[in-house]
């Protein structure tokens, strides 16, 4: 399991041509509980092999907007945390009302990927949780949960990007098909951004013939 230790930041940086930046601070995220440990020999069809975690970070209440996919479909609510030492990437993950247990996967090689450039900032870590072995909840059926993803520091000069998920092996209940959202604005993503402004890409307009 990866702990990475909170580190608070809230400064300025300045770009070159006197282009100033406002970093974040680094988003809230508690240590779950390990409930039970992966077996030494984890199997991603054995779904007994995967370890378990309880008392996982939620997600603030508040509106949720979701991201479009470049095929067209949604992508999971994200806030771009943009500090000085890391980028900090919230998913949020709603767990059914009906399933007390529910399993999570996340991948290397997902990466934040400058959408004018196409340079690729790959994922380090997701904070307490295991990158490429699915592992399971327990206990938060009904909640939406936040996993916090750690990339490297965004250069001044990145101003749009994209959220790229690698595909993984498949198995059953978990399609392992990499999915990539549609070029969007950073400051659109940073929170306390989500206002009428950002709707825009998230409005369904009319269909004309």
């Amino acid at each position: 399991m990866i702990i990475i230790a909170a580190v608070v930041m809230s400064a300025n940086c300045y770009a070159k041509k006197g282009a100033r930046i406002t970093y974040d601070e680094r988003p809230e995220n508690k240590q779950p509980v390990l409930e039970r440990p992966a077996w030494p020999n984890y199997d991603l069809h054995d779904d007994r092999s995967f370890a378990a975690f309880s008392h996982v970070q939620t997600a603030p209440d508040g509106p949720v907007w979701y991201i479009k996919a470049e095929n067209g479909g949604d992508f999971l609510p994200a806030t771009v945390y943009r500090c000085e030492d890391a980028t900090y990437v919230c998913m949020d993950y709603h767990v059914p009302t009906s399933q007390d247990w529910w399993f999570f996967r996340f991948t290397t090689g997902s990466a934040i990927i400058d959408a004018d450039t196409g340079d690729r900032y790959l994922i380090q870590c997701v904070e307490h949780f295991p990158l490429d072995q699915c592992f399971w909840v327990y206990g938060q059926a009904g909640e939406t949960l936040r996993f916090v993803m750690v990339y490297p520091p965004l250069p001044p000069s990145v101003k749009r990007i994209q959220i790229y998920e690698a595909s993984a092996e498949s198995r059953r209940w978990l399609d392992g098909t990499g999915c990539i959202t549609v070029p969007m604005d950073i400051d659109d993503l940073r929170p306390g951004k989500k206002n009428k402004e950002n709707q825009k890409w998230r409005k369904k307009g009319r269909i004309i013939r």
